[in-house]
């Protein structure tokens, strides 16, 4: 089964999206930085003069749970799922090196069912809390025609700050630097078009055991929360040690990691440098899934890659560790075309 068999295309995407560049530039002015590949969107402050030498910037961030709602709708557990949301935007704009300062939700049906908008505003409400930013408001809307009537969508827009000499937009990066991974909860908020249908056809539910796991349920797994790694790492973007971060989301940990990369520099990484979670083997298993298609659709148990000098990894990794993360050094940073390879198992 591939990603595509279950209705998503990725390349297809990716090409899209490139097609709007020029409609979104156009409304750029100088007070817009350029990142290439960025994981948000960052502008200069009107009057944030004096956060920095740089001045303040402000950066936002939008996205949508996905089908990981129709799972979590199933399984009664809608607040942990639309929770999942504000954790996304907080640590794409981690990425960047800015901190959650405010969010806004939408929520939609076809026809809004009060106990389920309430359960989606709790639980993003209390991730809110979490990461730090104020919920300043958002919409709901009921569009019969637009939507099944089983269906809930939820998006959201994560906006941050971060000052102008705090900005981490990879250009730091060098040959010769060393990638480390931080683990993932299960898929975090990407890959569940294909989950659920290998899910589909293995005639399992919810409340079955995980196959070759430790007693833990089908269901756990594939609805743990989106990780907020925001209290281990932000310490070490203050303190200058980390060249450039990359949140493991939509394309993979490849599809995720080349767009904090500068030109001349390549990623190789070494797949077998950290455990695969059972999760991850049951469904590439189960669903007959390609590995590059597993590697494109699921983050493999990396949430986020970090990139910093070799000299600092091992007390960068201590740190990490000691703040509640499993770290392992994945990869290293080598010259040549701008990319990412992968090693052998």
């Amino acid at each position: 089964m591939r990603y595509r068999d279950a209705g998503v295309d990725i390349g297809r995407a990716e090409a899209i999206k490139a097609s709007l560049a020029r409609a979104v530039e156009s409304t750029w002015g100088p007070e817009v930085r350029r990142l290439r590949g960025g994981f948000a969107g960052v502008m200069r402050w009107p009057g944030g003069a004096g956060a920095g030498a740089s001045g303040a910037l402000v950066a936002a961030t939008l996205d949508g749970v996905g089908s990981k709602l129709d799972l979590a709708r199933a399984a009664g557990r809608l607040r942990e799922a639309a929770a999942d949301l504000v954790r996304h935007g907080a640590n794409d704009l981690l990425v960047h090196g800015a901190r959650p300062l405010a969010f806004l939700d939408y929520v939609a049906q076809a026809r809004l069912d009060p106990e389920v908008v309430l359960a989606v505003v709790e639980g993003v409400s209390g991730a809110c809390r979490e990461v730090g930013a104020a919920l300043l408001g958002g919409e709901t809307a009921e569009m019969p025609d637009t939507y099944r009537p089983e269906v809930v969508d939820v998006a959201g827009c994560m906006i941050g700050w971060v000052p102008g000499d705090m900005l981490l937009d990879g250009g730091a990066v060098r040959p010769g630097d060393v990638v480390l991974g931080l683990g993932s909860d299960g898929l975090h908020t990407n890959g569940y078009t294909l989950a659920r249908r290998v899910l589909e056809r293995s005639g399992l539910g919810l409340d079955a055991p995980l196959p070759g796991g430790a007693g833990e349920r089908l269901g756990e797994a594939l609805l743990a929360p989106h990780r907020w790694y925001g209290p281990a790492l932000m310490p070490a973007l203050e303190a200058g040690t980390v060249h450039a971060v990359a949140h493991v989301t939509g394309g993979g940990l490849a599809g995720n990691l080349v767009r904090v990369l500068p030109e001349g520099c390549r990623a190789r990484l070494a797949p077998g440098a950290w455990p695969r979670p059972p999760l991850f083997r049951w469904l590439i298993a189960a669903g007959g899934i390609p590995e590059d298609d597993a590697r494109a659709a699921f983050n493999l148990g990396i949430g986020m890659a970090v990139v910093c000098a070799p000299d600092a990894a091992p007390a960068l990794s201590r740190s990490l560790l000691a703040r509640g993360e499993r770290v392992a050094e994945i990869g290293a940073i080598a010259a040549g075309t701008r990319g990412v390879e992968w090693g052998e198992e």
